[in-house]
C-alpha cells in the first residue's frame, strides 16, 4: 500500500496546534532507538527469557533486518503485518520497520485465518510475519490462508520456525547486508495500524503517527515517572498498543529495561519479577488478580515493584486498594481507547477514594469532555458520552467511511463510553453507551451492575448482559466465576445481597449464568456478544 491509499483525519490545524504546545513532532521507535544506541549503546534494555540485549544489539539486528526489508523490495508506506508474540524479534522488526518508513501494523496473536485475512486485505499488507507454532496453534498455515485470500501479500515471514513452501525464514532477512538510510517521515504521515479487538462483528483498523503515539508514550512516561533505573515486565500482547508503547517505545525513550513475558503464567510473572527487580507490573486486572492468587505468591516475590497500574477492562474499584496491600505496589486507574490511549491516568500520590472509584484525570494536552444525546455538554457530576482529544488521538480510519460517525467537527472522538467527570476534574467511565439493558423502557447500566456484585465474597469475575424477554423488552443476566473453592450464589441470594445494599429493584438480575472463565479478549475485555449467544435462549 502506498502512504496515499491511507487517508489521515489530521488538519493542519491540528498539526499547528500540537506544535505550538509542544507535543508535536514526537520521534518515531526507529529514531528513539538510534538517540538511545548513540547515548549508551551498551546499556541493556531487553530481557527475553534467556537472552539479554543492549541496545546495541537491538538496534543491530533492527538494521539488519530494515535492510532484509528493503531486500524484498518493502518501502515507504507499505504495511508490514506481523502477528508475533512477546518475542525480541518483534521489537527488533517494529524498529527496522519504522527505520524504512512502512507501515508497521501488529495483529493480536489469537486473531485467525478470518480476521486476519479481513485486516491484510483492508491494509493492503505487503508482507506478514508469523511465529511457526504457538500455544499449540501453527501459524504457517494461516499464513498461506492469507496469501491465497490476498492478492498484495506477496512475502511470508517465519519467526523461530521452520518455514512453509514459498515462505522464508526470520534469520534470512537479519544476515543481509544492506544498510538503508532512516526515512525521515512527515509529521502526518501513518506509520502504524492497530486493529479493534473484536468486540464487534468487524475490527476496524485505527491509524496512528509516529507523533500521536510518540505523545502517547511520552505522557506514559511523565505521568508515571519512570527512569533508567526502572524495570518494566511485559504481561499482555506486545502488539496491543500499549504493549508496543510500553515495552519498546518507552524503554528507548527513558533509558529503562523490560522483561518480555511470551506465555502468560503468575508463577512465572513472579519469579522473573523477583529475578529482575521488576519495578513497575501494571495490566489488565485478571493479570493483578492473577499475581495476587498464584499459589507461588509471597511478598518476597514483589518487594522490588513501585507501581501497578490497571486499565483497559471494567475495574473493581476494590482491586486498586488490594494491590497496594497485597503487591505493596503503587496503584491506580487509567483509561484508554486504541484510538486514544492512555486518555485519563491516576496518580499514585491521587487520594485513595479517586485512585479506586475514578479513572483519573486528562493525560498531559488532553481534553475530556461529557455530551448528553444531542452532543450538548453537561456539568459535573452528570452522567453522559465521553469525547476525547490530544496529541495521541489517531488520525482516523483505515475505512474512511467510520470517520464521520467517529469523530465531531471539531475534531473530538466520540468513544461511545459514558461517564462522568467531578469537580476536581476526576473522570470515571460508567459504562457504553450501547451496553446499557433497556427493561421496560427504563436504561439500566451493565457497569453499575457489576460493581454491585463485585463486592460479593463469592464473586470472582462478573459479567452482565441484556437479554432479549418477551414481557420487558431485555432482562438483565448476570454472568458469575465463584471465587476458588466457593459456589456461585443463587438468584435469591443476589437479589438479597443486592437488596441489602439499597440496589434499586430494577438492577436486581433476573437471570443467572455460571462459568469457569469469562471469555475475554488480549486486553482484558469481556466478549459480551459471545456471551448473549450462549445465554440468549430461556
Amino acid at each position: 500500500m502506498s502512504a496515499n491509499r491511507l487517508q489521515p483525519l489530521c488538519s493542519q490545524a491540528r498539526h499547528d496546534r500540537h506544535r505550538d504546545r509542544g507535543e508535536w513532532p514526537q520521534p518515531g521507535v526507529a529514531e528513539l532507538a538510534e538517540q538511545r544506541a548513540a547515548r549508551a549503546a551498551s546499556s541493556e534494555v531487553l530481557i527475553d527469557g534467556q537472552l539479554r540485549l543492549t541496545v546495541g544489539d537491538l538496534v543491530g539486528r533492527a538494521r539488519a533486518v530494515a535492510g532484509g526489508l528493503t531486500d524484498l523490495g518493502i518501502g515507504p508506506g507499505d504495511v508490514v503485518s506481523w502477528e508475533l508474540p512477546n518475542w525480541w524479534e518483534a521489537a527488533a522488526l517494529a524498529i527496522a520497520i519504522d527505520w524504512i518508513g512502512a507501515v508497521s501494523n501488529p495483529i493480536i496473536p489469537i486473531y485467525r485465518e478470518r480476521e486476519v485475512q479481513f485486516v491484510a486485505r483492508q491494509a493492503a499488507t505487503r508482507a506478514l510475519f508469523v511465529p511457526g507454532v504457538f500455544r499449540d496453534f501453527d501459524y504457517r498455515g494461516l499464513a498461506e490462508s492469507v496469501r491465497r485470500s490476498c492478492a498484495d501479500l506477496e512475502h511470508l515471514v517465519v519467526v523461530r520456525g521452520d518455514p512453509g513452501p514459498q515462505m522464508r525464514r526470520f534469520d534470512e532477512l537479519l544476515a543481509s547486508t544492506t544498510v538503508p538510510q532512516r526515512h525521515q517521515r512527515g509529521v502526518g504521515d501513518v506509520a502504524m495500524l492497530f486493529y479493534t479487538s473484536g468486540t464487534t462483528a468487524e475490527p476496524k483498523g485505527v491509524m496512528h503517527t509516529t507523533s500521536t503515539i510518540g505523545a502517547y508514550t511520552r505522557a506514559g512516561i511523565d505521568t508515571a515517572g519512570t527512569t533508567a533505573d526502572d524495570v518494566g515486565i511485559l504481561q499482555f500482547p506486545l502488539t496491543h498498543i500499549g504493549g508496543l508503547s510500553a515495552f519498546v517505545s518507552v524503554p528507548l525513550m527513558a533509558g529503562s529495561r523490560v522483561v518480555y513475558l511470551d506465555n502468560w503464567s503468575p508463577d512465572v510473572a513472579l519469579d522473573l519479577i523477583e529475578r529482575e527487580s521488576v519495578t513497575s507490573a501494571g495490566g489488565p486486572p485478571v493479570i493483578l488478580q492473577g499475581l495476587m492468587s498464584a499459589p507461588g505468591f509471597t511478598p518476597d516475590k514483589v518487594r522490588s515493584l513501585r507501581t501497578a497500574g490497571t486499565g483497559a477492562a471494567g475495574i473493581p474499584p476494590e482491586l486498586v486498594r488490594q494491590v497496594t496491600q497485597v503487591l505493596g505496589a503503587g496503584s491506580f486507574r487509567a483509561y484508554g481507547l486504541t484510538e486514544c490511549p492512555m486518555l485519563t491516568t491516576g496518580l499514585c500520590d491521587d487520594p485513595e477514594e479517586k485512585r479506586m472509584y475514578t479513572d483519573g484525570r486528562p493525560s498531559p494536552g488532553c481534553s475530556v469532555r461529557i455530551v448528553d444525546q444531542d452532543g450538548n455538554p453537561v456539568g459535573p457530576g452528570v452522567e453522559g458520552e465521553i469525547h476525547a482529544f490530544g496529541p495521541q488521538l489517531c488520525v482516523g480510519y483505515v475505512d474512511p467511511a467510520l470517520n464521520a460517525d467517529a469523530f465531531t467537527e471539531d475534531g473530538f472522538l466520540r468513544t461511545g463510553d459514558l461517564g462522568v467527570i467531578d469537580d476536581e476534574g476526576y473522570v470515571r467511565v460508567t459504562g457504553r453507551v450501547k451496553d446499557i439493558i433497556i427493561r421496560k423502557g427504563e436504561n439500566l447500566s451493565a457497569k453499575g451492575i457489576e460493581d454491585l456484585l463485585h463486592a460479593h465474597p463469592d464473586v470472582a469475575d462478573v459479567a452482565v448482559i441484556g437479554l432479549p424477554d418477551p414481557e420487558s423488552g431485555e432482562r438483565a443476566c448476570a454472568v458469575i466465576v465463584p471465587r476458588p473453592g466457593a459456589t456461585a450464589p443463587t438468584l435469591d441470594q443476589v437479589r438479597q445481597f443486592m437488596t441489602e445494599r439499597q440496589a434499586m429493584r430494577q438492577m436486581i438480575p433476573e437471570q443467572i449464568e455460571t462459568m469457569d472463565a469469562l471469555p475475554r479478549n488480549p486486553t482484558g475485555k469481556v466478549l459480551k456478544f459471545e456471551l448473549r449467544r450462549r445465554f440468549a435462549s430461556p
